[in-house]
């Protein structure tokens, strides 16, 4: 017989048939419980993910959370031909290969997880057209995240927009985790970043992270940067001719000659530990891998008041919370002069950013799939 209890399953021993126990004996047999891992059961998982250059944040942290998934002793493939699978777990929600791969999933009576990485108010802003399109892209998402016999969301405001856009399906908030291993400041990337870019090592480095598009905040870049001719602002993303490559370029070819484009950057970790202050000004976002980057390296965050930071960034006072260029430009020019702030703030985001830690996210992850199943299984008996 199997219970749950936190990280383990309970597992008590068979009843012995043919033989009569007395009082003592039942009450000592109750009480022997084994202690089990609960993924010891060496749970397979398939995680569905199509490569697609607007989705790189959903591929990104779909491997960052098979890695920690696998640490924790799960079966874990990307492998899009595997047939042997206990849960499918969708990371991109692309047509129309996709919607027949769950179908065809649901039709074999395993469970579908679907991870909510994108919304249709996050892609507005990223391609072009998707300000246009956004209704649509909103009615595709909800039919295909109603697919699933569960739906993650990175935040309580992905979870909220999810509901009020008609998902009904069930939606637990699962943090998308960062890897405290990796994201450390290292001083030997701090100087290859700034020998490669011509830094000088006395520069303040105010820098951003993401894809080159309106949603990000490029258009927010160069005017802030013209207000502060004394610190250098290094963007790090790759461009796209989807991303309104119009209104890019402009914003583009406006920047003062304090700010640098990188498009090619090997590891992101290279630009966290050459920075100072990482800057998000970002209209709307899920949750923010980049700001969970930053805050485990220790950098401080300047970043737009968003809805999806709440519990990240406004509880624990971890980061600058801006609503435009002026507080932009006051509180990065704040930060650059003001050492004992700058650690305050790096202080709170290292304590708040351990919660999220992807080895607590896999284990928390491993728990939510077992549930499921437990649930899946209860749910056919009943159909039996």
């Amino acid at each position: 017989m199997r219970e749950s209890l936190g990280a383990f399953i309970l597992v008590r021993p068979p009843p012995v048939h043919g033989l009569r126990l007395g009082m003592a004996e039942r009450m000592t047999r109750r009480s022997v419980i084994h202690l089990t891992p609960r993924w010891a059961c060496s749970l397979k998982v398939k995680f569905l993910v199509t490569p697609v250059g607007l989705m790189m944040g959903n591929i990104e942290s779909a491997r960052r959370l098979k890695n920690a998934l696998i640490h924790e002793g799960l079966d874990v493939t990307d492998d899009p031909k595997a047939r042997d699978f206990d849960i499918l777990h969708v990371h991109t929600p692309v047509p129309p290969r996709n919607f027949r791969v769950v179908r065809k999933t649901k039709k074999q009576g395993k469970p579908v997880v679907m991870h909510a990485h994108t919304t249709a108010e996050d892609s507005e802003g990223t391609w072009t057209g998707s300000g246009a399109l956004s209704g649509i892209t909103g009615r595709y998402l909800t039919r295909f995240y109603n697919l699933g016999d569960l739906v993650l969301a990175p935040s309580a405001w992905t979870k909220d927009r999810l509901r009020a856009r008609g998902v009904i399906a069930p939606i637990s908030v699962l943090s998308n985790g960062v890897d405290r291993d990796r994201f450390q400041l290292v001083q030997a990337r701090r100087q290859r970043f700034r020998s490669k870019y011509g830094i000088p090592d006395g520069s303040k480095v105010v820098y951003a992270i993401g894809v080159v598009c309106l949603k990000k905040g490029i258009e927010v870049f160069p005017d802030v940067a013209k207000e502060l001719p004394g610190l250098r602002f290094v963007w790090v993303g790759r461009r796209s001719m989807l991303y309104h490559p119009l209104r890019v370029h402009r914003a583009m070819r406006r920047c003062p000659s304090n700010v640098l484009f990188i498009h090619d950057l090997e590891d992101i970790v290279d630009a966290h530990s050459g920075g100072d202050i990482f800057f998000t000004p970002s209209f709307a976002e899920n949750q923010g891998m980049a700001v969970m980057e930053a805050m485990a390296v220790g950098r401080p965050v300047v970043a737009r008041n968003l809805p999806s930071y709440d519990g990240l960034l406004k509880n624990e006072n971890s980061a600058l919370i801006c609503t435009g260029n002026d507080e932009f430009v006051s509180g990065l020019d704040r930060l650059s002069k003001d050492h004992e702030l700058a650690e305050t703030l790096i202080e709170n985001a290292r304590a708040t950013v351990a919660s999220h830690d992807i080895g607590k996210v896999a284990k928390e992850l491993a728990s939510i799939y077992e549930s499921l199943l437990q649930t899946m299984a209860r749910r056919n008996e009943v159909k039996t």
